[in-house]
């Protein structure tokens, strides 16, 4: 076996244990392996902590010490990491209540762009920023991408596609009077993932082309106004919403793939780059609070290297 997914296989992190045999080994999940991984997940350090956050209505508290107002789409996004689903009551309820329209939303889902507005998250014509896109990946990860609430959502996203291939929060203005924005970079990074994530019939549209034309234009991390200028952040890193986003590309694009093109050499140049002598992934930053306990910054992290070692196995090279 590859020592790095021996290494993977390891008790010590239930959640990675269980990950690699489903995704990496593409066990069934009623296989007496996986099913016993699962059990320890469910009773890992990492889920139990979250889960005692919850407060009286079975909801997480938007409290500065956790996330303020991002913390359910945070602890969310985090349990998905960890490899819960939607047969979880807890987050089967938790995602009811946001998904189900209502005045209580609005301000417990309020950001700090729109100063004194309510702005509830999820209202479709908001979807297009970083945060939309990124919690529209989390719920199809989590299972509820045949909630009839989320498949409307997603077509509203792919609707939401820009002249130039990106994504942008609606409030963002040109620094020009009179200029139509440009889309941002880094609310586009989680649309390629979102599409990664979804199965490939909502990919034969132009919205998804032109999706593509936007990353591979610029070779995926630069600039197009000025090509050398890269825009990309290059730090592996992991937070409480997932693998930062030179990890998400790579991964997304393998995942749909496209690993392979020539146009993505720079940004395997990059990310082999990150490796320490045992081809692991070096964590190179992480968040202050924490939503996921992992071993800290400068030592080899076994959520990065899943994800590099999935890369491998959608390139045709499991064991590199």
């Amino acid at each position: 076996m590859n020592e790095n997914l021996r290494w993977l296989l390891e008790d010590k992190e239930p959640s990675i244990r269980y990950r690699t045999l489903i995704e990496l080994l593409d066990k069934p999940k009623n296989d007496f392996e996986v099913t016993e991984a699962k059990e320890k997940v469910l009773q890992s350090k990492n889920v139990c902590r979250l889960f005692s956050r919850l407060d009286e209505r079975g909801l997480f508290p938007h409290l500065p010490k956790f996330y303020g107002n991002f913390t359910t789409f945070n602890y969310l996004a985090a349990l998905s990491e960890l490899g819960l689903e939607k047969d979880d009551p807890h987050i089967n309820e938790i995602v009811d209540w946001i998904l189900t329209p209502g005045e209580d939303k609005r301000e417990y889902f309020i950001q700090k762009e729109f100063q004194n507005e309510h702005a509830y998250l999820l209202d479709e014509s908001n979807i297009g920023g970083c945060r939309q896109v990124e919690f529209l990946g989390t719920l199809v990860k989590l299972g509820f991408l045949k909630d009839k609430r989320v498949e409307r959502l997603i077509q509203v996203f792919i609707d939401k596609c820009r002249f130039d291939g990106g994504y942008l929060c609606k409030w963002k203005k040109s620094r020009l009077p009179n200029q139509i924005p440009k889309s941002c970079y880094l609310a586009t990074v989680p649309a390629l993932r979102l599409f990664a994530l979804l199965p490939e019939e909502y990919r034969k549209n132009d919205s998804y082309q032109n999706l593509l034309q936007y990353f591979t234009s610029r070779n995926m991390i630069h600039s197009k106004i000025n090509p050398n200028e890269i825009i990309c952040s290059l730090a592996c890193s992991f937070y409480a919403n997932g693998p930062s986003h030179i990890i998400t590309l790579i991964y997304a694009m393998c995942k749909l793939g496209l690993g392979n093109i020539s146009e993505m050499q720079e940004l395997w140049t990059v990310v082999e780059s990150k490796k320490d002598l045992n081809n692991r992934v070096i964590l190179e930053s992480t968040d202050s609070k924490k939503a996921i306990l992992m071993e800290g910054v400068g030592t080899p992290n076994k959520y990065l290297t899943l994800y590099l070692m999935l890369c491998y196995k959608y390139s045709g090279d499991i064991i590199k």
